[in-house]
């Protein structure tokens, strides 16, 4: 979270929703956050936080915004869902303001989840990202990157996080317009 306290600021838009627990960060850090999702059911949880979100139903793809909307564009598990997800890349860079924010948190394609998560929640389909292919992913979409890495090697305090961008749980790339 400290990673994202950073970049909290301003109208934030948190793509691709889900349970809303990002948005409520944001609604904590003083933000006006916008939550996108396509589930009703996701809207729904996170409109049950009691918080001030926006709640907006609506494509990823094609997303019912103006150009230059938004200080910080957030996502976390959502491009792993998209054999091909540079349209959404480009529709965050059309929809950050200029010097905005894009933070993109996706699972490692090496990591000790992957087998967890396996017998967890079952086949679920995704497409599976290594830190140079999503920094590369940022930059083909127009943003210039300014943070990157991994995190949460293990799951204890004492993990050594210098090894997270490559075995870690979870891999970031922060970019900017």
């Amino acid at each position: 979270m400290k990673i994202l306290g950073r970049y909290a600021r301003g109208k934030v838009l948190d793509a691709g929703c889900g349970s809303g627990f990002f948005s409520k960060f944001f609604v904590n850090k003083n933000c006006k956050v916008f939550a996108l999702d396509y589930s009703k059911e996701s809207l729904k949880l996170t409109g049950s936080l009691g918080q001030k979100i926006k709640l907006i139903e609506g494509d990823i793809l094609k997303m019912p915004f103006d150009d230059k909307t938004f200080d910080l564009i957030f996502s976390d598990g959502l491009l792993e869902h998209y054999k091909n997800p540079i349209g959404i890349v480009s529709e965050f860079e059309r929809v950050v303001k200029k010097n905005g924010i894009v933070a993109t948190f996706v699972p490692n394609l090496i990591s000790y989840w992957l087998f967890i998560k396996r017998f967890k929640l079952g086949k679920i389909k995704e497409y599976r990202f290594s830190l140079k292919k999503l920094v590369e992913l940022h930059e083909r979409a127009g943003l210039k990157i300014i943070e990157s890495g991994g995190l949460s090697v293990l799951p204890s305090k004492g993990s050594p996080e210098f090894l997270a961008k490559y075995i870690g749980r979870l891999i970031y790339v922060i970019g900017k317009r």
